[in-house]
């Protein structure tokens, strides 16, 4: 039995973002069906992960429906664009709601992996239809994105993801590279306010997880 998300969560704050993230997941869907949603949201809603994450990563080749039906359907719910940039590689924009915000991005310069469908599960235990990368993918962004700025989070959904992955060598081999000269992560305490469910390994725990799991 599959317990929904809302009855997991720990925090109220918690499930009203996630709340507001299935909305605004779903208007960005209804207006670009070939979005492909990457990033720590990502792994959490389609890869079953345990731990929270805000902000909503996608890709798409042409933003175009995006930019231009965005804000009247979000409005239309009762949602608020409380700032929209787009610059020469993406658009960034905030939308809140029933005090609570979510940071949007949407890269229309870089050429993403090939996608996969998959489910993506909403606070109240429903799922919808969506893009994203696959779990080898989604652990050669982490792996850059660890290396780039030492947050916890992402060894965590390193740790997370390799689950999925077993003889992928494109994963194995740039985790093993990452391993190789890893430094402890700047946050380590941030860990513990983001992970709802079950133990919150230490960054020592992850990595020789990580170590044996790929050797």
């Amino acid at each position: 039995m599959n317990i929904p998300l809302e009855k997991r969560l720990k925090k109220r704050a918690h499930i009203d973002v996630g709340l507001l993230q299935d909305e605004v997941t779903e208007v960005l869907y209804s207006l670009e069906n070939r979005l492909v949603f990457h990033g720590g949201t990502a792994v959490w809603r389609c890869y079953g992960g345990n731990r929270f994450s805000e902000d909503l990563d996608f890709y798409c080749s042409d933003a175009t429906k995006v930019e231009e039906g965005l804000k009247e359907r979000l409005e239309a719910r009762g949602l608020n664009v409380d700032k929209f940039k787009k610059t020469g590689n993406l658009i960034f924009c905030k939308v809140s709601g029933a005090d609570m915000q979510v940071r949007v991005e949407i890269n229309f310069s870089s050429k993403p992996a090939p996608p996969v469908a998959k489910p993506f599960e909403k606070i109240d235990g429903s799922f919808m239809s969506v893009l994203t990368l696959s779990p080898e993918d989604l652990i050669l962004e982490k792996c850059d994105a660890y290396a780039n700025r030492l947050f916890v989070r992402d060894i965590y959904d390193i740790f997370h993801l390799s689950n999925f992955v077993k003889g992928e060598p494109k994963a194995k081999q740039r985790v093993l590279l990452l391993l190789k000269s890893i430094k402890p992560p700047v946050d380590e305490k941030n860990l513990k306010a983001i992970v709802y469910s079950g133990n919150i390994p230490s960054f020592k725990q992850m990595v020789e997880f990580l170590q044996g799991r790929f050797a």
